[in-house]
């Protein structure tokens, strides 16, 4: 059940060696073709990766998976290669390594710093200038999302780079921005990529009309201002990030009655069972554990990409940039060191003058 098991003759070589658990032949096939012309819907109605897992063949899994291979495709029976395993041992390579600290982690105190600006004054009367986008992050629709230049920029250098080619081509093709939120889930360095250009942004406003906008901020208007991607996938309610600190001073932007802006995208997740034990086995010298939670109260602040991830179990929120908290408590509590609790602000103004009056990032 769920794998097809009559062999098409058009159904390719790659998909039968990694049904037959072929693994020099996977691998000679893996360096020969590119990844898009192997990671495919096949004439049988299912892709290699659904044929690895219902055959339980864990190396070729585990080997496709790390080339980048997709996990979110559903097959003929309606399965995700995910679905189609029974061992557990399989089931385990569809997480995200645990290196990672996409949700908070071991992320350091300077990076969390850099991630806000902390902001002072009267919240009714601050300015947000941000610049509309011109398509109304309808860019896919109207032939304008530079896709091609975006990598150009990331540079064959970026590990995986083919998965975000793969991806990009896929969003212009079918003219779906879901396929550039699943480039940002991806197990590769590309939401770095993205939120490293969030911080490095001039936040100042400038009548220097002959900059040149930086080509990412296609990738991030597209999602920023889509209505349409917003309405069907906005998210209003508590969701939570969780990191190990050495020291209670880690905590310093984090004062309550504080109003915060995020400069970057922030990833939370709905489930807080998955927020605890994200940092419950990390770095042992990081003595005190803490737990954020985000309320969420505006429409079109954040996304809910549980189905639109390559890793749907963690459940992701992902916040749009530029929104406004405040910290209304924090406090101690049994399971964890500390809790702090952000609100988001009513208002989505800010301003200008008090992030250019040297609150930066500057702790109060």
């Amino acid at each position: 059940m769920g794998e097809n098991l009559i062999q098409n003759e058009s159904t390719s070589q790659f998909y039968f060696a990694c049904r037959n658990n072929d693994m020099e032949t996977v691998r000679r096939l893996l360096d020969e073709y590119p990844l898009e012309d192997l990671d495919k819907m096949e004439p049988n109605g299912s892709t290699a990766l659904h044929a690895a897992c219902f055959y339980k063949n864990i190396d070729i899994v585990k080997l496709l998976l790390d080339r980048g291979f997709t996990r979110r495709v559903i097959n003929k029976y309606n399965y995700t290669p995910f679905d189609e395993c029974e061992s557990e041992e399989i089931r385990q390579l569809f997480t995200r390594p645990k290196t990672s600290n996409r949700f908070g982690g071991d992320v350091s105190y300077e990076r969390e710093k850099l991630t806000w600006i902390v902001i002072d004054g009267n919240e009714q009367n601050v300015i947000h200038d941000r610049t509309l986008d011109t398509y109304n992050g309808n860019r896919l629709e109207y032939k304008v999302f530079h896709g091609d230049k975006i990598l150009q920029q990331l540079g064959n250098n970026m590990p995986k780079i083919d998965v975000i080619r793969r991806l990009f081509r896929r969003a212009i093709n079918e003219k779906d921005c879901t396929r550039l939120i699943q480039a940002y889930t991806t197990d590769t360095d590309f939401c770095n990529q993205v939120n490293n250009y969030l911080i490095t942004q001039n936040e100042e406003t400038t009548n220097d009309t002959s900059t040149q906008t930086n080509v990412m901020s296609e990738f991030i208007d597209t999602i920023f201002f889509n209505r349409q991607l917003h309405e069907q996938y906005q998210f209003q309610g508590i969701c939570y990030r969780s990191m190990k600190i050495k020291s209670d001073n880690d905590l310093n932007i984090y004062r309550v009655g504080t109003k915060l802006i995020n400069r970057t995208f922030i990833s939370a997740t709905k489930d807080r069972q998955f927020a605890e034990k994200y940092v419950s086995d990390r770095h042992a010298e990081k003595k005190y554990a803490v737990i954020i939670s985000f309320e969420i109260r505006q429409f079109n602040t954040a996304l809910d990409i549980e189905y639109l991830s390559e890793f749907p179990s963690e459940k992701e929120i992902l916040i749009m940039n530029k929104r406004i908290f405040k910290v209304v408590r924090i406090k101690m509590k049994n399971s964890f060191d500390v809790e702090i609790e952000l609100r988001e602000s009513k208002s989505t103004r800010v301003n200008q003058k008090d992030i250019s009056s040297g609150y930066l990032g500057r702790s109060h």
